[in-house]
């Protein structure tokens, strides 16, 4: 299980990196938007909200249009998008499905896909339109990445005490531990490899807040997968499961990264 997990993450690196140094906001957009398209058909292969054909496909259109309207608006913008997605979904539901039978179930799950999944990870987008955006992607990456680590092999070698039983039984505080520990390191490695790197006590608070909403995600996920009886949501990622999977911390961790560079005025450097 170890040795897929790392051949899939040096796969998905050398994917990934590449297309984040050279590919500009236009090939950061198509990446993106790739990983999005199937981390949006995982979730929706699960929800008996959007089982009709035409939903799934409507959510999927949803998926590229945000994405795009990231890529083209300016940061200014993004509020107004959060803000009429879901009046859109409902209208598309109102005035144009009128065939779909549980119209409310549809809408609310169509809704719950674009703000769980499409609008977070649009965010990279943004980011990567930002000055050194994608050095900042690269950034929450590593650290996040590097916490996720720490915290698989602090749990599984000292966890003893849970913390969240009724959600994911295998979360312990020593997990939680040993990704801090990670956190901390990725941080200390972007700082030592990109020196222009903003002041360490800077990039501390970044990391701190990340270790904090990272986990949560990872939390988020598991409740959903839960509530909806699944192991993963996917397998397209040998030995890590489906995107969702493996995104599940760096859902909320984008928009946080997004957001601090937008008011500290970091994204600039």
């Amino acid at each position: 299980m170890l040795t897929s997990r790392i051949i899939a993450a040096v796969i998905l690196a050398g994917i990934i990196v590449p297309t984040l140094i050279w590919g500009g906001p236009t090939g950061i957009f198509l990446l993106v938007t790739g990983f999005i398209l199937l981390g949006v058909w995982e979730l929706v292969s699960h929800l008996p909200g959007l089982s009709n054909n035409v939903s799934k496909i409507v959510t999927m259109l949803l998926s590229i249009l945000v994405p795009f309207l990231f890529l083209k608006c300016s940061p200014s913008g993004i509020p107004a998008i959060v803000v009429f997605l879901p009046l859109v979904i409902i209208s598309i539901h109102l005035f144009i499905f009128t065939t779909i039978e549980n119209t409310l179930e549809s809408t609310s799950q169509m809704i719950l896909t674009c703000v769980y999944v499409t609008v977070p990870l649009a965010h990279v987008i943004s980011i990567s339109c930002m000055g050194s955006g994608y050095l900042w992607i690269i950034f929450t990456l590593f650290v996040v990445c590097l916490g996720d680590a720490g915290a698989y092999f602090g749990g599984k070698s000292f966890g003893r005490h849970h913390f969240s039983s009724n959600v994911s039984p295998s979360k312990t505080v020593e997990g939680l531990v040993g990704g801090l520990i990670g956190n901390l390191l990725g941080m200390v490695i972007m700082k030592v490899v990109v020196s222009n790197f903003p002041p360490l006590w800077d990039l501390l608070q970044l990391t701190i807040i990340l270790a904090i909403v990272a986990p949560i995600g990872d939390l988020c996920a598991s409740a959903l997968k839960r509530r909806l009886a699944i192991k993963d949501f996917g397998s397209v990622i040998p030995g890590h499961g489906g995107v969702l999977d493996r995104a599940d911390s760096l859902i909320p961790s984008f928009p946080v990264v997004f957001y601090f560079l937008s008011l500290s005025g970091y994204g600039t450097f």
